[in-house]
């Protein structure tokens, strides 16, 4: 009878431990699977940013293009003005030469 009990008791003893081991191996699938959830979640999130960073970069390009666009026509304006009046004052000055002597 003692050794049916022990028998029995070491039974009960292994499956008690093989549970606890299913239970650990458990627990390790879980946060396995927890850590890969928040890795997709992190790598996601840093893939929204990326891409508005991104956006606003685009933006801010296309206004300093028009804005280099701009200043390049105010330039060309002023550069077009200054040799017209240089222009203006050379005949200016040949008519006063030619009046003089």
């Amino acid at each position: 009878m003692k050794n049916n009990l022990d028998i029995i008791l070491g039974i009960i003893a292994i499956l008690g431990v093989v549970y606890r081991v299913f239970q650990v191996e458990a627990r390790i699938y879980d946060a396995i699977e927890d850590l890969k959830q928040s890795l997709l979640n992190r790598i996601v999130t840093n893939e929204i940013s990326l891409n508005i960073h991104i956006a606003i970069y685009q933006e801010r390009k296309e206004q300093v293009d028009y804005l280099t666009h701009a200043l390049d026509q105010k330039i060309d304006h002023k550069a077009s003005r200054l040799l017209e009046e240089i222009k203006e004052l050379k005949t200016e000055l040949k008519y006063n030469q030619k009046a003089e002597g």
